[in-house]
């Protein structure tokens, strides 16, 4: 790994680490994945309620169960470390693949490109919330570039293996991965044993825990096609992959594609980059129609891909438009005006997205204030007495996460039910419930017992 890359590396690492100081709470996965990684290290594993099962992060979360209360902090450092390293990678990756001819418009691709994946539009989760409620997508990403610069670099095993675990975060991964280790296998033969672990490994790790935990090896998918979020139709995904980037992005991915050398091993790289985001794009479009929920961050790898390509291609065009790089391009001035308006899009576009991060942050405050006072009430009654009631308590603030609850109580997932009116058994809630009997009170929530 080149030197500035593995000092940007330490910076993203040693920044994560400190934003752990911020009191920002992981969102609803990340709490369902550390509840996974304790029932796992207990052989206690129960995944038919709750979220669908994500193999690398439970595996992540398992071995940090014994740090007990700090578990959330140290899952968080590691998908903020993913965050933070996914643009950087991005931006190396650009540079790079601009080429030496481009000179100093290299920098601009890789700010360009970094800006872009750093700041995916996402008006589901946006990027903010991404990074503070240690979601996983950030890194993906981070996993797939760093699969792209391994391969780039001739370190084929170290790809094979960030590829694979890329593909325990997303099934959209395999395919991709496939058609890669059957190429690289026939060039290094080597990789064959290690290609066949992989080939048995990922499936067994996304089916056996659900056959164990749920009695359904295809429980995980089922849960993703009746999630809480209504799936978008594949038009809508179509159209959100062609919002994530910066539109500069796009203007780029022409710019490439109106000059790119075929004959040329990095413009050989930075088609395959592009074909993959389509792909990417089309298998999610699809999945869609079939009823998983194709949310704009499942495009994450191929968002930073155009990202990447769109970004090599504005700066090769600036470079030759203003006489840096060789040979000049036919219709100069047509070329400047072009790179012109897609540098001021890319920084009004910027502009926009990071105007937005105000409101995110006080959304995300916001919600980490409940799940902190939810931890403060729940602290303070016995957890036999909320589950006095079938054995589970409700939680009555649709904003507030269960899966959060269930960690704290250290209960499986499938003891906390939220429902928003209820009328029955232990609630939890920020509003008075006044046919109950109030048990305790910690700030805004409370806890009120209502008949069984």
């Amino acid at each position: 790994m080149p030197r500035p890359l593995r000092i940007g590396a330490v910076l993203a690492v040693a920044l994560a680490a400190l934003s752990l100081l911020l009191p920002w709470q992981p969102l609803y996965d990340p709490w369902g994945w550390l509840v996974w990684g304790r029932e796992l290290t207990r052989l206690e594993l129960a995944t038919a309620d709750g979220l669908s099962w994500k193999p690398l992060p439970v595996l992540i979360d398992a071995p940090l169960s014994p740090v007990g209360d700090a578990a959330p902090k140290a899952w968080l450092f590691v998908a903020r470390s993913g965050w933070l390293l996914a643009p950087l990678l991005a931006g190396w990756l650009a540079a790079r693949l601009s080429g030496e001819s481009a000179g100093r418009w290299r920098l601009v691709a890789a700010a360009l490109a970094a800006g872009s994946v750093a700041l995916t539009a996402d008006s589901f989760t946006p990027s903010l919330r991404q990074f503070s409620g240690g979601l996983s997508e950030p890194l993906l990403v981070t996993l797939v570039l760093g699969a792209v610069v391994a391969a780039l670099d001739g370190r084929r095993a170290a790809a094979l293996w960030l590829a694979v675990m890329a593909s325990l975060l997303r099934p959209e991964c395999w395919p991709f991965l496939a058609v890669w280790a059957f190429h690289a296998v026939r060039e290094e033969p080597r990789l064959r044993r290690q290609a066949i672990v992989a080939a048995i490994a990922i499936p067994a790790a996304w089916f056996v825990p659900d056959l164990v935990g749920a009695g359904d090896p295809l429980a995980g998918s089922e849960t993703a096609r009746g999630g809480p979020v209504e799936p978008l139709d594949g038009l809508d995904v179509l159209g959100r992959a062609l919002a994530a980037p910066l539109a500069a992005a796009w203007v780029g991915v022409a710019l490439f594609l109106a000059w790119r050398e075929r004959r040329e091993e990095d413009d050989r790289v930075l088609t395959v980059l592009l074909v993959g985001a389509v792909a990417w794009i089309a298998l999610v479009a699809a999945m869609a129609v079939f009823g998983f929920a194709g949310l704009p961050r499942f495009l994450a790898p191929a968002t930073a891909a155009v990202a990447i390509v769109g970004a090599v291609g504005v700066a090769r065009a600036g470079s030759r438009a203003f006489g840096v790089g060789d040979p000049p391009v036919a219709g100069c001035s047509l070329v400047v005006a072009v790179t012109a308006v897609a540098l001021l899009g890319a920084a009004a576009g910027i502009g926009f997205r990071a105007a937005e991060l105000p409101g995110d942050l006080r959304d995300l405050e916001r919600q980490s204030d409940l799940v902190a006072g939810l931890f403060d009430l729940a602290e303070g009654v016995e957890t036999e007495r909320l589950l006095t009631c079938g054995n589970h308590v409700r939680l009555a603030n649709l904003l507030t996460p269960p899966t959060a609850l269930a960690w704290k109580l250290d209960r499986p997932l499938s003891s906390v039910r939220t429902i928003a009116h209820p009328k029955y058994g232990v609630t939890l809630s920020t509003r008075p419930l006044p046919t109950g009997h109030l048990i305790a009170k910690s700030g805004r929530w409370r806890a009120t017992q209502l008949p069984c």
